[in-house]
């Protein structure tokens, strides 16, 4: 096996250090303001609409709410963008941060959204296996990730604040449970308000940006 691409048993152990003392701090991050420069963003820059979710990678929902968010993204390919932030639930979901972990450091390398989906996609088989760690590191090998490069990013204190981050504002913007997406700053809760008041409101959005409106 190449070792360009094994993440060795010290990193692993690390992320389960980092996470035994992130459980007591991730929280207590409330000054926090502000996510840092952002590399999980998919679609145009110049989107009249931006959407921000919330999301858990061990949660059923957030799972569930992928594909109305596709649907979405499908419907309304020029005119909208998807940022993710992460909001790990860590006491139903013990393998959250550090499955958001992974996929922070995954952006690093611009794979994010393919390790995005690959933990969505087994998730349930990672959540219930007694060695997740291990099937991540799997993940990353076989997106080609530099086993180097991203054990320098698991061990580095930054990441874990930027994941802070992202969960501080999130409880700051009346952040509660997984998913909760914004589109344009209005709030929707779960897959199924997504699918179903989704549409509707990035219509009103563009009308009122004057924006031209696709045929659905």
């Amino acid at each position: 096996m190449n070792k360009r691409y094994v993440f060795t048993a010290s990193g692993l152990i690390f992320v389960l250090i980092i996470l035994v003392v992130s459980v007591r701090h991730i929280r207590g991050t409330a000054s926090l303001t502000q996510a840092s420069e952002n590399l999980k963003v998919k679609g145009p820059k110049d989107a009249p609409i931006h959407i921000v979710i919330y999301s858990d990678f061990q949660c059923p929902a957030c799972k569930a709410a992928k594909a109305p968010l596709e649907d979405l993204r499908n419907q309304f390919v020029d005119s909208v963008n998807v940022e993710f932030r992460h909001y790990p639930l860590q006491r139903p979901h013990k393998w959250a941060l550090a499955a958001a972990t992974f996929a922070q450091c995954a952006a690093e390398q611009n794979k994010f959204w393919e390790l995005h989906d690959r933990l969505f996609e087994n998730q349930e088989i990672w959540s219930s296996s007694l060695d997740p760690l291990s099937l991540f590191a799997g993940m990353v090998q076989e997106l080609g990730l530099d086993a180097q490069q991203f054990e320098s990013c698991i061990r580095n204190p930054e990441t874990l604040t930027q994941i802070q981050k992202e969960y501080s504002l999130g409880s700051k913007q009346g952040v509660q449970s997984t998913p909760t997406i914004f589109i344009n700053g209005q709030m929707l809760i779960g897959a199924v308000q997504l699918k179903e008041k989704g549409p509707s409101i990035i219509i009103e959005e563009l009308k009122k940006n004057h924006k031209s409106v696709p045929s659905l």
